[in-house]
């Protein structure tokens, strides 16, 4: 099988080295690893040395890396699936789930004592911080552990932890205060869909209480979906906020007769198709002049009236408002869109 390089950013500056197993797959995503000291701060100015495994249907890690790198920020394409980053910065070093889903991922992680990885009291690994997926969303993570004492004080929590997660369109914004769909599924495969659906809530900002143990929190809010890789320890309050680096856009479409007035197929695709050629739906809507939530990245909006069609690139930048003028025409040529990777 050949090696493919999917992508040698700043090639003077680090070398990525892809895996053929872990690139088989002809939906690759483009995945940027940011090495901040704080959650929300700048990333660093010194070298940082990465590795990325793929997990196997068992959840352990395949020996040999599918990424590296010697550089503060990390480029590279991985399919859709789990895998474990290791992240060493002069002493400290950081290990933490990382799920790749369908489209362009930005990550911001931790790489100081604030992403420390947590210890029980016989000095075993009780928990670190979460990974977080789905088309860019890194998570700004508050860990609370609870002490020995009100533990004891407090029987019920014993064995069990307390999390507690929100979310945010973009940095500087308000939490989202609108109904989010909330699901918590075991986690201990290589694939979120193995695992078991143990909790769900449809609210703004949801709480559960947990058995120890790792977990994926799967968020969907108006078309986005984000999957965190979660473990949680015995007695201690877990909060986090994710942040989905959204961005509007504005749509309009325009027949040879003049502007569209009527519904319009509205599909936003994945800025590349696969290897046959298809695109993969990101999002729709049948409005004639919808305003849709997006995470930051490129994409293609194409829109449809019975046998007229145009397609038009779209970027998008979080906080901001992208306005897209789709020009419709007869003819061949329309892209064939596909719901999902297969």
């Amino acid at each position: 099988m050949d090696i493919h390089v999917r992508r040698l950013a700043l090639a003077a500056a680090f070398t990525v080295f892809s895996s053929p197993a872990i690139l088989s797959s002809a939906w690759a995503s483009p995945v940027t690893l940011n090495a901040v000291d704080q959650p929300g701060g700048a990333v660093l100015q010194e070298p940082v040395k990465w590795q990325v495994f793929a997990l196997d249907s068992k959840g352990k890690e395949v020996p040999t890396p599918v990424a590296v790198g010697n550089q503060p920020v990390l480029k590279t394409d991985l399919p859709k699936g789990h895998y474990m980053l290791v992240a060493i910065r002069g002493t400290i070093s950081i290990k933490q789930g990382l799920v790749v889903g369908s489209g362009a991922e930005t990550r911001n992680i931790v790489v100081s004592a604030a992403n420390a990885t947590l210890k029980d009291k016989a000095g075993g690994i009780a928990a670190a911080a979460p990974a977080v997926v789905a088309q860019g969303a890194p998570a700004t993570v508050s860990v609370t552990p609870q002490t020995q004492t009100a533990a004891l004080a407090n029987p019920a929590v014993v064995g069990s932890a307390k999390l507690t997660i929100g979310m945010i369109p973009n940095s500087g914004r308000g939490a989202i205060t609108d109904p989010i769909a909330w699901k918590v599924f075991t986690y201990s495969k290589g694939v979120t869909e193995n695992g078991q659906l143990v909790a769900e809530k449809t609210i703004s900002s949801a709480s559960f209480t947990l058995p120890a143990g790792s977990y994926v929190v799967r968020a969907q809010y108006k078309g986005t979906q984000s999957d965190l890789v979660i473990p949680l320890g015995a007695g201690q309050n877990y909060n986090y906020t994710i942040n989905l680096y959204a961005g509007q856009a504005k749509l309009t479409a325009v027949k040879p007769t003049g502007p569209a007035r009527e519904p319009v197929n509205w599909q936003i695709v994945r800025a590349k198709p696969g290897a046959d050629g298809k695109y993969q739906l990101v999002t729709s809507s049948s409005e004639a002049n919808p305003q849709l939530l997006l995470r930051e990245g490129n994409y293609l909006v194409v829109g449809r009236i019975g046998d007229l069609w145009g397609m038009q690139p779209l970027t998008i930048k979080a906080g901001r408002v992208t306005s897209s003028r789709v020009k419709l025409k007869r003819g061949e040529g329309a892209p064939v869109v596909v719901a999902s990777a297969s």
